[in-house]
């Protein structure tokens, strides 16, 4: 037995009876089950209930067992005065308030069907990493879809609030924020951690002042990034810029180690000095990418501004000291529209929510709708089980679905779930 299956059981008024009564045989008729609260305090907010003749209005608290309000110190939670209806699985003793009356509860453990208690615990004991995925094809096209928005909703807000967090280290400064997280998807995962650390350590209003210098800007992130070694003209052309632009504004002193960059199974075209050639690019073609990737409104147009070519030296080597089998080609159209989904689509979202402007939502909703699906193992599973994953909405979706909801088998949550449970 779990807390999220007492909210389902109240949510959803399962009951195998409507006649209720409270363990003291007061007739007990619910108006309004409330708000489910993901915050601390009371699980449901604003319901409404009639015990006997007498109508409250306040909020439920639900636990598995009576004693659980006393084991969780509410008693002394001036947040808890106000609960109406103390619901729980079993009644083990009375609970009382602060002020000394006794709180309404309501047992569930012999008005639930068994039927559904079975139900819900073959989908917890089920070993498939998507518990529901022998009956996922049974189940409604409204309940899948109203899943996906779900989890598509979750995920815009969990990586809207990342970026939160790092516009507030950046005092509130959008660009430098923009700048950082490009450089931290530059990494393409892998080395996602170190382009952050790159991007913080080196910021961009120290490289803007020389954007028109390409040189001088691939000098101060190779150096910066620890890559550096004297083997050529370029590299010592680079070595030197570096030392200038390291003495001017301290850069030596948050350099990172070259060992902090994971080069191991990485194709060529993905080494991060590579990378870090065509950010460098990048930072001399934008005069500003927090406007670029906010004010742009056709995904076209993203692609063309993000599709840089390296400087000649990165199209034929991937180190300092080795040359390309073959030659570096500029960023293309799959790892640009990998960086535009990481970068613009959560940028917009959060800059949704600071300025309470809908408009930026539905852009970043949109440019979503209109890139192709990725292709991984999540995506593979779900297209397995008959789900159509055509465009980045729905692989984004599915990802937040499978690691959120399904690996953690939070099936009470997923309409999905509660469908299959409602049979």
């Amino acid at each position: 037995m779990t807390e999220s299956f007492i909210h389902y059981l109240w949510q959803f008024q399962q009951f195998k009876t409507s006649l209720l009564l409270t363990t003291k045989d007061e007739p007990l008729k619910v108006l309004k089950t409330g708000m489910l609260n993901t915050d601390a305090g009371p699980d449901f907010l604003q319901a409404r209930v009639l015990i006997g003749e007498i109508e409250w209005a306040g909020n439920v608290e639900m636990h598995l067992r009576a004693s659980d309000w006393n084991i969780h110190q509410h008693q002394s939670d001036k947040a808890y005065n106000n609960v109406i209806l103390h619901v729980v699985w079993e009644s083990d003793k009375p609970i009382l308030r602060a002020d000394g009356s006794e709180i309404p509860t309501l047992e569930l453990k012999t008005i639930t069907d068994s039927a559904l208690l079975d139900r819900y615990q073959l989908l917890l004991s089920n070993k498939s990493v998507i518990p529901c995925a022998g009956q996922f094809a049974g189940v409604s096209d409204l309940a899948k879809i109203t899943t996906f928005d779900k989890a598509l909703t979750r995920r815009l807000m969990q990586k809207a609030k990342g970026i939160e967090e790092l516009l507030d280290q950046n005092h509130g400064d959008w660009e430098e924020t923009t700048y950082q997280l490009l450089a931290k998807n530059f990494g393409f995962k892998l080395n996602s951690e170190a382009f952050l650390r790159l991007a913080q350590n080196l910021p961009l209003k120290v490289l803007r002042k020389h954007r028109d210098n390409l040189l001088q800007i691939e000098a101060m992130l190779f150096g910066q990034a620890g890559f550096l070694v004297e083997v050529d003209e370029y590299s010592e052309k680079l070595t030197r810029e570096f030392d200038f632009f390291a003495a001017k504004f301290s850069l030596k002193e948050q350099q990172l180690q070259a060992h902090e960059w994971k080069l191991l199974r990485t194709r060529p075209a993905n080494f991060p000095t590579i990378r870090i050639a065509q950010l460098a690019k990048l930072i001399t073609s934008q005069q500003s990418f927090f406007s670029l990737f906010t004010q742009t409104g056709s995904v076209d147009e993203l692609r063309k501004a993000l599709q840089v070519e390296q400087s000649a030296y990165w199209q034929d080597h991937y180190h300092f000291s080795k040359k390309a089998a073959r030659r570096n080609n500029g960023l293309g159209k799959g790892s640009v529209d990998i960086l535009l989904i990481n970068t613009v689509i959560p940028l917009l979202a959060c800059y949704a929510q600071k300025t309470d402007n809908q408009a930026y939502m539905d852009r970043a909703v949109a440019f979503l709708e209109s890139f192709p699906a990725e292709s991984n193992h999540i995506i593979d599973m779900w297209k397995q089980l008959g789900q159509s994953i055509t465009t980045a909405f729905d692989a984004q979706a599915g990802i937040e679905l499978y690691n959120h909801f399904c690996t953690q088998k939070r099936c009470l949550q997923c309409h999905v779930g509660i469908e299959i449970l409602k049979r």
